[in-house]
């Protein structure tokens, strides 16, 4: 009787964590942000669109990527662009799918533009939500409506590649829902309208297009291989008390 009692207990223990984690989400995410806090686009409704913002000829492609940790954990999956020294990101245009891990939501998978020197120094980073408004875990695909949305329009500043020439775009994830493993995976739409995947618009255009196409020497870098998702702390100790449980009924009926 008691041994029923302290699993009931342990069952309830698990979800009790479960939902407590999930109060910490708060959703409301802006569809584009400057990651300093100046300036953020909260729709693509709500986005200045204008014939000026371009027309890139080349998407990187994201199949395989992952949306790991929070910005700025070394888990996350980096992609190096050499775009050529001064050249700079002045729009972007999407796409892509997402299909979340777990508890995580579609609203939490974030990608951020910078310089080499990363999201979190970068003073014109810039952060991309293209699940905005989605809070809630599932399996969508999402698109820009075959336009670029232009940074300048909207106030948000361009990303300048700095002498080494690197555009640097760190997937990652608001909420960590799988600590050091997956919490989303990208992939490119289904269906087309501007771009497979990512679309950078740039100021020299052709060079961006053979970075992110992978056409010369600046081709992104292969990702890292999926990782397994994991179980949160809590759930693996629970699990773990379950089978011992498990194995000294098991043995103490034999006996």
């Amino acid at each position: 009787m008691k041994i029923r009692y302290l699993l009931f207990a342990i069952a309830g223990l698990t979800l009790a964590g479960g939902a407590f984690g999930q109060a910490g989400k708060t959703g409301g995410k802006p569809l584009l942000k400057a990651v300093n806090g100046s300036e953020q686009v909260n729709s693509l409704a709500d986005a200045v669109i204008s014939g000026a913002g371009g027309t890139p000829g080349a998407g990187l492609d994201l199949t395989g990527i992952l949306s790991m940790d929070m910005i700025g954990d070394p888990d996350n999956i980096i992609v190096d662009l050499n775009i050529g020294a001064g050249n700079q990101m002045t729009g972007v245009s999407w796409d892509a799918g997402i299909m979340t891990v777990g508890a995580s939501w579609l609203s939490e998978a974030d990608v951020t533009f910078s310089d080499s020197t990363g999201a979190t120094t970068d003073p014109n980073a810039i952060n991309l939500t293209i699940g905005v408004g989605e809070d809630m875990p599932g399996d969508m695909d999402f698109t820009s409506g075959g336009v670029v949305v232009d940074f300048s329009d909207n106030m948000l500043p361009n990303i300048v590649a700095g002498a080494d020439g690197i555009l640097r775009l760190e997937f990652s994830d608001s909420f960590d829902d799988n600590p050091d493993a997956a919490d989303a995976n990208w992939r490119n739409a289904a269906a087309v309208q501007l771009v497979a995947g990512l679309g950078i618009a740039c100021t020299n255009q052709a060079a961006c297009d053979a970075a992110v196409g992978g056409g010369g020497p600046g081709g992104p870098p292969l990702p890292p291989p999926p990782s397994v998702p994991a179980l949160n702390t809590l759930g693996l100790a629970a699990l773990a008390l379950l089978l011992m449980l498990g194995t000294f009924l098991v043995l103490r009926r034999r006996a």
